[in-house]
């Protein structure tokens, strides 16, 4: 049998051993706990993170729709404007063309009232021209009498 100090060694060496894997298994065990802990922090950090990411996406879509309707708005607006600038251009061009329409048949009728007078002073011309031969021939006439 073992004598005491053996036994005693024995039971020393047995409560260090027991001791040892004690610390281990704590030293084991907190370390999982921590990384389980972390692990959980790190979860909820993703958690917050993925819901903010939602939130950031509903904003950004809902601003995607103010922006689609701000532009409808704006092309609506635009193109009123364009139809009514055409509208009044064309008013004017039908205008201008009335305008110069009147002209012109003004234009006309002065050509034709000066194209008749020239006719009637062509032709009181060629008469004075053939009374003046008539004249000159009855002078000469006389003279030659």
């Amino acid at each position: 049998m073992l004598t005491g100090t053996e036994l005693s060694t024995a039971i020393s060496a047995i409560l260090f051993a027991a001791v040892g894997v004690g610390f281990l298994l704590h030293w084991l065990w907190s370390g999982l706990g921590r990384a389980r802990s972390s692990d959980a922090a790190r979860l909820a950090e993703m958690a917050e993170r993925l819901h903010q990411a939602d939130l950031a996406r509903e904003e950004a879509e809902v601003a995607r729709q103010r922006a689609e309707l701000r532009l409808a708005e704006r092309e609506t607006e635009a193109t009123e404007q364009i139809a009514a600038m055409q509208a009044r251009l064309d008013g004017a061009i039908e205008g201008r063309e009335a305008a110069l329409a009147a002209e012109l048949a003004t234009a006309r009728l002065d050509l034709e009232a000066l194209d008749g007078g020239l006719r009637a002073a062509r032709q009181r011309i060629i008469d004075l021209e053939a009374e003046l031969e008539t004249r000159q021939g009855e002078a000469q006439q006389g003279e030659a009498q």
